[in-house]
């Protein structure tokens, strides 16, 4: 039995309704698209051309230009690059006014841009300008990127590596007012521990300039010997003095008595000196123990200024540069053969919705409304 062979199905009734809207209406759709085309070309002709400078950098642990890292005095292991924290600071000075106002600045951008700078709202739109054409960020490697578009490629590239060195400039500012405080306090210290030493060399000189005790040691070992001495003396003298005595001698008699009566003075003196040392030999312990201790603090102190001191007028850096910005020699903006494309694109479908739009609206009977 033959079967007849089923003729392939139709198109929709709808789809083959816009075709035919489509095929009557070609000329004003291609004519149109023609003409968005034709704009599209003149006006990506007349846009200004930019180019970008471009530069790349890395920010370094403020630990690097700490004097624990520059005078080796910490135990702990200092890190190289900086953390999260350092980066977002060094992001947020980037973005900071104090950078955009010394660019506008530096570069003039008010002629760059053609802005008025007398104008009330002038700084705003000149910055609101340059943060149009300025970006910085942060990419998945931790390193930062910076990129400026100018229409001049030298100017871009030399605006890249002033934003920079600027941002390094206000960041190193930073980390270095607070080196600054601590150098501050460190000078106030030295101050009141040079008072503090001279205040006791004086109090000291006093005290044995009174007491006749200035070396507490020497003396105290030199009168113990004396004494043991001059008891001697005395003991030996007085057990002549009886002996000659006994004898009658009264020439060796006279002379003894006088000896011995030097003697005897001059154990009083030696007992008055002992007595001023045992008096004053505390006191003046104390007070050479407190002088060593402010001298090794005054020290430690003048030593810490110092090293404050380096790290403070040497030249220093807070970022690792890692791509330098030159001059570029392709422009990034504005890709002009996409800009024709997707303008082409847009005004077909634009004019394929409008014809089918305007021919679906001839069907209806719109002066009913107003009837």
């Amino acid at each position: 039995m033959l079967r007849t062979p089923t003729p392939p199905p139709s198109p929709p009734t709808h789809l083959l309704g816009v075709l035919r809207t489509l095929w009557q209406w070609r000329k004003p759709v291609l004519i149109t698209t023609l003409a968005g085309a034709v704009l599209s070309v003149i006006v990506s002709l007349l846009l200004p051309t930019y180019y970008t400078g471009y530069t790349s950098f890395v920010v370094i642990s403020p630990e690097q230009i700490s004097i624990e890292s520059t005078f080796g005095t910490g135990n702990n292991r200092i890190q190289f690059y900086g953390t999260g924290d350092d980066i977002d600071r060094l992001l947020s000075i980037a973005e900071s006014n104090q950078l955009i106002d010394y660019m506008v600045d530096t570069f003039n951008l008010y002629g760059v841009y053609k802005l008025d700078s007398t104008t009330l709202k002038g700084p705003v739109r000149v910055r609101e300008e340059f943060q149009s054409l300025y970006e910085v960020e942060r990419n998945p490697r931790d390193i930062i990127e910076l990129t400026i578009e100018d229409r001049n490629p030298r100017r871009a590239a030399a605006m890249a590596t002033a934003a920079r060195r600027h941002i390094d400039a206000i960041n190193l500012s930073l980390i270095r007012s607070i080196h600054q405080r601590n150098a501050s306090g460190l000078e106030q210290e030295v101050t009141d521990g040079e008072r503090r030493l001279n205040d006791l060399n004086t109090s000291l000189a006093e005290v044995r300039r009174q007491s006749g005790v200035y070396n507490t040691e020497a003396q105290s070992e030199a009168l113990s010997m004396s004494s043991s001495a001059i008891d001697q003396r005395l003991a030996a003298t007085e057990a002549r003095l009886g002996a000659f005595r006994e004898n009658g001698r009264q020439d060796s008699i006279a002379k003894l008595t006088v000896d011995l009566a030097g003697l005897r003075e001059g154990r009083k003196l030696l007992d008055g000196q002992l007595d001023r040392l045992n008096a004053s030999i505390g006191q003046i312990e104390n007070m050479e123990e407190a002088r060593i201790k402010a001298n090794e603090a005054l020290t430690e102190s003048r030593t810490r200024l110092k090293q404050y001191q380096s790290v403070l007028s040497g030249d220093r850096r807070t970022l690792e540069v890692i791509e330098e910005a030159q001059v570029p020699l392709v422009k990034s903006s504005p890709i002009r053969w996409l800009i024709v494309v997707v303008t082409t694109v847009v005004t077909f479908f634009f004019a394929v919705i409008g014809v089918l739009l305007l021919d679906s609206g001839r069907r209806y009977d719109w002066g009913s409304i107003t009837r």
